[in-house]
This record gives C-alpha cells, structure tokens and sequence, in this order.
C-alpha cells in the first residue's frame, strides 16, 4: 500500500501512539483534579506545553491547545473579531485558505464585517504591495495561510508580518500554520504574529487536538464556556494523553524536517519527472518550484480526477483530488479557480502530498501505475 495523501491526514509515529496508549492506561487523572492523581496529568500536560512551546520559540504561557486546527481558526478569527468589533469591521484574507477560514469569513460578513481578497498569482501567493495598498486604518484582521494545502505554495508570512505591524500595529495577525508547521521554520521571534493555528495530525501525531499560539499582549473572545480551562481561553476537560502525542510529534517532526523534506523532494522530483518526460503537454504541475517538497499538484488532461484516483486505488495507491475538507463536494476547487486554472485542467487534479514514511521506490510504482493507467484509458 502507497500512501500519498499526508496532506489530508498522516499515520502516527509508533512511539506517539505507545505514550498516548501509556497516559490512558496509567495517568487518566484529570489535570483540574486536585488530588495526586491529577496533578500527575497536570505535570504531562504542562511539559508537553513547554516542550511544543520550544518548536516554534514562544512561551508555554502562549500556548493553548484546542480540538484541531478548524477550531484554532474559528478562534482566531472569530475571537479577534469580537473583540475589536469597536475598532473597525475590515478584514483582509487571501482567496486560496482554507474552508476554516472562509467559511469563518463568510460568517463574518453575514453579521456585518467587511471582508477583502488580497490578490494571488498563478500559484497563489499572496501579492505583498496589494497588501500594503489594501490594508487600512480600520482593519482589524489579516488572515494569511503559511503553506497552501493544494499547491504547496509557501506565502511570505515573514514580509507580510512586518508590512501589517508597521502599517497599522494594532491590526490582528493570524497565520494558519496547519500545512506549514514541521514543512518551513516557524519561529514567533522571526514572525510578528499574533495568533498561529496549529494541527496534530498533519505531522505523524493524533487526530483530534491543536493548538493556537496567542501571543503575549493579544485577545480573543473565547467560543466555549464552562470551567475556564486553558487560561480561560478554551473550557472542556484537556485532552493530555492527545496532547502529550502532539508534543512528541511536533518535536520529532521538526528536528527532522531538514531530512524528511530532502526525502520529499526525492519523491517529488522522481514522479514529476517521470511523468512530464511519459507524458508531456499532456500534464500541468501546478505546485511552485519553490513551494514545500511535500506537495505536489498536477492536472492530467483528458482524465477526471476521480477516475484516475479510483484507478490508483486499484493499485492500492492513495491520493487526493484536492483538499480532503473538500474532496466529497462536486466543484472545482477555490484554489484553482482563484490562481485561473481553466476547467479542463481544474477537472483533472491530483494532490500527491508525501511524510516522513515515503520512500522514493514508491514513486516508481506510482509513476509506473499511472503509465499503465493512461495507456489503458487510451
């Protein structure tokens, strides 16, 4: 079995998967109890705060762990706009993120907010003088992707981060970093943020849990209630065995990323190559040369998506037609659509996206199966 879909979701790493089985079995305290056996939970759950807290050089006190990244981004958008909602109503987001954050925008406007597209080229990166023209004096939230779930494109957070400070310091910064956490460097001293969501699963840890940095100084209305957990940001029992995976996760995946995106650029390059010398104008990589090793996005002509990923799976081979958030729905997906692809192309992408368990004999037999494929359906 060939598993090229680690965009959607990743295996977890084995010693993840033996801590958290470990903390069920033997510290289940709950890390609010007072008593000995909580306060055991309380000391795991706190240093797998410090030490998630280190990946990304911020302080354990600005870490808050949630359900995942659609929750981190809800409340970082939806959060930050309650609370400035008496400094302005504009907000500036680029067209290619990701359903959490558009379809938190959508609410937005529904209840009044103004919300603007920034421009992005054929790859989907953010235009930086477009946001400097479009950011304004009430705008009271800009929402930039780090890595861009379908094309891998990788969007100048650092640059943008500076531009927005320096234009308007009290405008909120948030960056989803779901696709971009273990892939780039992402370090709060080098990037003036001031929310970042994160996800477990994306990098070899467990589904179900995320984390959103909060940077010192900033606010966000809280979107549960109940007994005030995680510094009252976030209420619900903490989920620390979930949390502790995520930790070792986080902290295995990036003092490997060096190596598993070397790994990745391998992988890519053997099917990029050997599909574009097969089959030629017949094919369109879509993903930047400068992008994330882990993504590759290439539209076969004559073929629709669908067809070809069911065809793969008889091969035991698995990909995506796009994001898996929006795999089920029958459109072409924003991202394409917002970098110009026509539909032609659109109607038959394939997302391969690669982690730390890939090899690059498994892109010969996906080149070699996709060959075979095209050959038959001719």
């Amino acid at each position: 079995m060939i598993y090229f879909d680690n965009s959607a979701t990743t295996k977890p790493y084995n010693e993840v998967v033996n801590l958290i089985s470990r903390i069920m079995l033997e510290d289940y305290g709950n890390s609010s109890s007072l008593h000995n056996f909580g306060l055991r939970a309380e000391r795991i759950l706190e240093e797998a705060r410090a030490d998630i807290a280190e990946t990304i050089k911020a302080k354990p006190e600005e870490i808050v762990f949630t359900s995942g990244g659609t929750e981190s981004v809800n409340l970082a958008i939806k959060g930050s706009a309650e609370i400035l909602k008496r400094s302005g109503s504009h907000i500036l987001s680029s067209p290619v993120e990701h359903a959490a954050s558009l379809e938190s925008l959508k609410e937005l406007e529904r209840i009044g907010y103004e919300v603007e597209y920034l421009e992005v080229d054929e790859y989907g990166k953010i235009g930086l003088d477009d946001l400097k023209r479009k950011l304004r004096k009430d705008t009271i939230l800009v929402n930039i992707m780090a890595v861009n779930n379908e094309l891998g494109t990788i969007e100048p957070i650092i640059e943008a981060s500076r531009i927005i400070k320096s234009g308007n310091s009290k405008t909120i910064f948030h960056v989803d970093a779901v696709q971009g956490y273990g892939k780039i460097p992402i370090s709060t001293r080098e990037l003036e943020a001031d929310l970042i969501s994160f996800s477990a699963h994306k990098i070899h840890g467990p589904k179900g849990v995320g984390m959103i940095y909060i940077r010192k100084g900033t606010r966000v209305h809280p979107m549960m209630m109940g007994g005030g957990h995680e510094r009252k940001i976030r209420s619900g029992t903490v989920n620390v065995p979930c949390i502790a995976g995520f930790s070792l996760a986080a902290c295995t995946k990036t003092a490997n990323m060096k190596k598993d995106q070397a790994n990745c650029k391998k992988i890519k390059e053997r099917i990029t190559d050997g599909l574009s010398e097969a089959l030629g104008s017949s094919i369109r990589v879509n993903s930047p040369s400068d992008g994330v090793e882990n993504i590759l996005s290439i539209s076969f002509k004559g073929i629709k998506s669908e067809t070809l990923l069911h065809y793969l799976e008889m091969h035991d081979i698995y990909v995506s037609s796009g994001s898996a958030c929006n795999s089920k729905k029958d459109s072409i997906s924003h991202v394409l659509k917002a970098v110009g692809l026509s539909r032609s192309w659109a109607e038959g992408t394939i997302r391969f996206s690669f982690g730390s368990f890939n090899t690059v004999d498994e892109a010969e037999t996906t080149v070699k199966a996709i060959l075979d494929i095209m050959e038959k359906i001719k």
